[in-house]
């Protein structure tokens, strides 16, 4: 079985880690990184070659709807899914239009978080 290559960018310490901690019992999901930062993210992906993106809307450190078109631009293979709490329609809009793959709620039951990274992973929006 191939596993899904994720990599969580998660600039909430506490969120990010409790992902995690989620994530990491399933076996079809492989967490190759997780990151609080941009800094690193290109160099993440060109390295690890994730297969879905988990991105945080509201990261503190630079715009995520750059981090989406970037992750287009240069790795049209890996999937995204953007992560938010209270999404605004008007930003789910520009997501989609960026080229997101998935959206998800930040307080969604877990079964509804894994069922939207494995049926992006397998090419649903």
């Amino acid at each position: 079985m191939n596993k899904i290559r994720l990599l969580l960018i998660e600039d909430n310490r506490l969120l990010r880690e409790g992902i995690l901690s989620v994530l990491k019992s399933h076996k079809d999901i492989l967490i190759i990184a997780a990151s609080g930062d941009r800094k690193n993210t290109l160099l993440k992906i060109i390295e690890l070659k994730p297969n879905v993106i988990l991105l945080d809307l509201g990261l503190r450190s630079q715009n995520s709807l750059q981090v989406v078109e970037m992750v287009k631009r240069d790795f049209p293979q890996a999937k995204v899914i953007v992560m938010d709490l209270a999404p605004v329609q008007a930003d789910i809009l520009l997501y989609v239009k960026a080229g997101a793959n998935g959206f998800i709620l930040k307080d969604a039951s877990l079964n509804d978080f894994l069922r939207t990274i494995r049926t992006v992973y397998e090419g649903a929006t």
